[in-house]
């Protein structure tokens, strides 16, 4: 990890007035620069290719990995970890990508051709990231679509709210939504597995009703609807509607607290059931029913208003949605001893204030910190002969400025956070194609420059996509500047972080009113201005595979003992040794094999007798997903032109899509194909988790697989089923004493989880939380008891990089052939680098359609400066 010292000076070149250095208390400054030196952090965005796909296609992806201090590439980390989740939130696959030899992670994400039509979320992160929780990992959405998707559209109407929701559903068609369709077959599938169960649906005028039952939701809404019309199969998820007549409204006093006989400006945000904004109007009235003041959202169901707060009383928001909705919230209560911090951008001047109540009008302890991202910025006694300070714009960097109010033992009295915009930040990009038009598989030329504000050309590393303008639009949700500046640094959800970069007076005013109502700390600050500052962390910098392990004799630890490490994948492909120490503890440090790679452990005593037994410990496990992904309010259009055109791109490279439409529909339920011989198997039982889906899981170990059965919880080496733990049935046979890590996960043949109703009536009050029922290969053997010296374990490796295909045209025969070039991604290069007079030179063919292509381009610069374009290749 780069030291503290060079992650300053990069900061300091944005920082006009370093004599503001010269006179900051030492204490404060060093307790952050320790902080940072003890635990440095890094930031991630992730940059696809495209944000819609067809089911059947690759994703093709960077995750731009940098210092969250100094915004410059970080390569500390040796992997980065890519996982792609459903919109029930399980997971479909994770890869491990490593850096190219420019330090740039790139690599791909094959979507199964069945794969249901969507919101899918890709969310990355490293080992040490995990230091800081998954609120900081970065999260992607995109949208996949389906061909049978697209000539129905679903309508599901909620009739009745409850702890069951009633509902009637019903289906129009995709270009007229006057016409009701029947399709041929409808199947609900309420917890949203495709392998699960599925009710039928039957019709009555073109509509069906279906109660979703409250034990069948899943945490995310999410249902899974099949479809069956002109004899197609269409899946897609879907979320349940939401009740619209309930929401709910938090009210932030600036600074923190509400101060007693003064104006205070109080900022709300108001949300729905689902999670998102919801417009409100009010009025705030005091206990006598006087109206004090009114309000209104502004952006995105935020708002703000000013109130005096009078001894004595009590207040309460008269809020009411657009539907007419209306409800009652109490404000905070105000108080005689709060100080708050009171800030106000005027044009490029921010004015930072105190707001007290008379009774603190003349306290002398005060001291007022800035920092960002853990670098002090400012630190000051507050000096009360003025009644506020101004910062000229160009004193802060670029990003989220803390601002913090503490009196003489260091406790926080207030905080604000402010969000500085500076021009600087972000490097101009300019095009240059060497032609104005193009035909179509036309060799194109392209040129790119990147310059700062004052024209002086910059080095730079950014990934690189060009698209048909006409088959996607856009992601205007988010890029790598709402992610790296805005969304990496506050806590919980932000709806379309994209919307406040704008450059206005009423962003500046929307992007304040984030500011105070979003949740944010990535550095523990009350503590580190007590002085207990990091001093170790759980989840080191990873450099390699590690594997670790005990060799012990007879009786006791074989001290001294030698092991050897064989790498297997086709063939052997690496090998290692090492020597345990006094206690027979061993560890093989720096591994790093690709995919699919096996270790073979092997342990013989100093001597060379192998009578010795091994014991390796469990691969650490990976982070479950508990951060709830909202999909976007706006409903995804997929042009239909662009689904015919991949869908044909696909027949051609891979021959029609089979749909496995069996020549009599199914009437009743959908009953998957019973992968196990258990005797305790029933239709009640979740999923069955087969060996061929744990090969292609990638699984470190059996905790991770038992991770993905519905409904269970696994916390550390804790297995619960709604707070109570499953018996465990190893080949049919209740275990009294049983431990996951004494199975190997290549010995699994299946395993699936069988509820109460199933196992109680046999095994009684042990089965009251159900079951965990596994299967194994050959019958159970404890792990690393194949042989007594020897061991197997099969970690996740690294995705071996693979080349984007571009087409060349540069023969006549090429460009004359009746192949058709059907490109959506024109061309996709995950790391182009500009050199130090900011040039950087790509070329390819175009495609079949006319040139009119989106380039767009994200990354970061050597100095810190974010890269960030999206236009068009030819002047418009």
């Amino acid at each position: 990890m780069k030291t503290i010292v060079s992650a300053l000076f990069l900061v300091f070149v944005f920082v006009t007035n370093i004599n503001a250095w010269q006179i900051m208390p030492d204490t404060i400054v060093r307790l952050f620069e320790k902080e940072l030196s003890h635990f440095p952090q890094e930031k991630m965005s992730i940059h696809t290719d495209r944000s819609v796909y067809l089911a059947g296609e690759r994703v093709w992806f960077r995750v731009h990995v940098v210092d969250a201090l100094t915004m410059v590439q970080a390569n500390a980390s040796r992997y980065v970890y890519v996982e792609l989740t459903a919109p029930t939130g399980s997971l479909i696959k994770r890869i491990k990508i490593r850096p190219d030899d420019k330090g740039s992670f790139g690599g791909y994400l094959d979507i199964d051709e069945e794969q249901p039509e969507g919101y899918y979320t890709i969310r990355a992160y490293t080992q040490f990231m995990r230091n800081v929780g998954e609120d900081y990992f970065a999260h992607k959405s995109m949208f996949i679509s389906t061909p049978a998707a697209q000539e129905l559209k679903p309508h599901v109407v909620i009739t009745e709210h409850g702890k069951d929701l009633k509902t009637r559903i019903y289906f129009s068609s995709e270009t007229d939504n006057t016409d009701t369709i029947v399709p041929q077959q409808v199947l609900v599938f309420a917890d949203g597995d495709p392998d699960g169960k599925g009710d039928h649906l039957k019709f009555r005028n073109g509509v069906a009703e279906y109660t979703f039952k409250e034990k069948e939701v899943n945490t995310s809404r999410t249902y899974l609807l099949q479809t069956i019309y002109n004899n197609k199969i269409a899946e897609r998820y879907l979320s349940l509607p939401f009740d619209d007549s309930d929401f709910s409204v938090t009210f932030f006093p600036e600074g923190g607290t509400a101060v007693l006989s003064s104006q205070s400006k109080i900022a709300f945000k108001a949300i729905g059931t689902d999670g998102l904004s919801v417009d409100v109007e009010g009025e705030v009235k005091d206990e006598e029913g006087k109206v004090c003041t009114t309000f209104r959202s502004t952006h995105l169901g935020m708002g703000s208003f000013t109130l005096n707060c009078m001894p004595g009383k009590r207040y309460v928001a008269h809020c009411k949605t657009r539907e007419g909705v209306e409800k009652l919230f109490e404000l905070p209560v105000a108080s005689e001893q709060a100080i708050a911090v009171n800030t106000l951008w005027r044009n490029d001047v921010l004015r930072v204030s105190l707001n007290r109540s008379p009774l603190n009008a003349n306290r002398q302890d005060l001291t007022l910190v800035a920092q960002l991202r853990g670098l002090v910025l400012y630190v000051q006694p507050w000096d009360n002969s003025r009644r506020y300070i101004d910062f000229e714009r160009d004193f802060f960097p670029a990003g989220i400025i803390h601002f913090i109010l503490i009196d003489e033992n260091r406790n926080i009295l207030s905080e604000r956070l402010v969000f500085s915009r500076q021009d600087n930040a972000v490097a101009a990009v300019t095009l240059n194609p060497d032609q104005s038009d193009y035909t179509p598989r036309q060799k194109v030329a392209l040129d790119l420059t990147l310059k700062d504000v004052y024209g002086n050309p910059l080095e730079g590393n950014f990934s690189m996509s060009v698209v048909d303008k006409a088959d996607v639009q856009p992601d205007t949700t988010s890029n790598i500047v709402s992610t790296l500046l805005l969304t990496s640094e506050l806590k919980g959800y932000i709806e379309q972080p994209a919307s406040y970069l704008k450059k206005d007076r009423k962003t500046e005013y929307n992007l304040d009113l984030l500011m105070m109502t979003q949740g944010w700390r990535r550095y523990n600050v009350p503590e580190i201005l007590k002085g207990h500052t990091t001093e170790t962390l759980p989840y080191p910098v990873e450099l390699g595979d590690v594997v670790t392990g005990k060799v012990e004799g007879y009786f006791s630890a074989s001290k001294g003992a030698y092991l050897s490490l064989l790498a297997l994948n086709d063939s052997v492909i690496g090998t290692t040794v090492t020597k345990a120490d006094t206690e027979g503890v061993f560890r093989f440090d720096g591994l790093e094999y690709p995919e699919d790679t096996k270790y073979i452990i092997q342990a013989q005593k100093s001597k060379g007798s192998r009578n010795v037994f091994i014991e390796i410990d469990s691969c650490r496990a990976f982070p479950q997903s508990d951060l709830k992904l909202l999909p976007p309010r706006l409903e995804m259009k997929v042009e239909h032109n662009y689904v015919q055109k991949m869908d044909m791109k696909y027949t051609i490279e891979n021959g029609m899509r089979v749909y496995n439409l069996s020549e009599v529909l199914i009437t009743a339920r959908r009953k998957p194909v019973v992968e196990t011989s258990s005797p305790y198997y029933s239709v009640s039982t979740s999923k069955v988790i087969t060996s061929e889906e744990i090969e292609k899981g990638h699984f470190l170990s059996v905790l991770d697989i038992v991770r993905r059965l519905p409904g269970i919880i696994v916390s550390g080496t804790d297995v619960t089923y709604r707070g109570g733990t499953p018996m465990v049935l190893l080949d049919n046979a209740p275990t009294e004493v049983f431990s996951y890590d004494w199975l190997d996960v290549d010995n699994i043949a299946d395993i699936f989880f069988s509820p109460p109703t199933t196992v109680g009536p046999i095994f009684g009050a042990r089965a009251m939380s159900g079951a965990i029922v596994i299967t194994t290969k050959k019958g159970f053997v404890q792990k690393n008891t194949l042989n007594k010296n020897m061991g197997i374990v099969t970690p996740l490796g690294y995705q071996q990089e693979v080349e984007f295909y571009s087409p060349v045209y540069d023969t006549k025969e090429k460009l004359e052939s009746r192949s058709r070039d059907l490109r959506s991604t024109i061309y996709w290069n995950p790391s182009v680098v500009a050199d130090a007079e900011g040039r950087a030179h790509v070329e390819f063919y175009a495609a079949d359609s006319p040139v009119d292509y989106r380039v767009v381009v994200e990354g970061v610069c050597k100095n810190g400066m974010i890269i960030s374009s999206s236009s068009s290749m030819l002047p418009e």
